[in-house]
């Protein structure tokens, strides 16, 4: 089984996609985990997660080319 790390943590799912669609460009896999509590009124947060052995990779990748909307 893999270990997940989080590459983006943030508000909102649009921005976490875009987060997934760079790394995904680089041929790194990536998962969007939305926490989000939509019975409180969408309170939480949305994480972008890699497998740890990409870790350092995407986080390279993002610094260089961030996700503009």
């Amino acid at each position: 089984m893999a270990h997940w790390r989080a590459v983006y943590e943030g508000p909102s799912e649009w921005q976490a996609e875009l987060v997934k669609a760079v790394l995904e460009e680089h041929d790194i896999l990536a998962v969007v985990l939305n926490l989000r509590d939509r019975s409180y009124g969408n309170f939480g947060r949305v994480r972008v997660m890699v497998e740890e052995s990409d870790y350092d990779q995407a986080m390279m990748y993002l610094r260089l080319s961030p996700p503009n909307p």
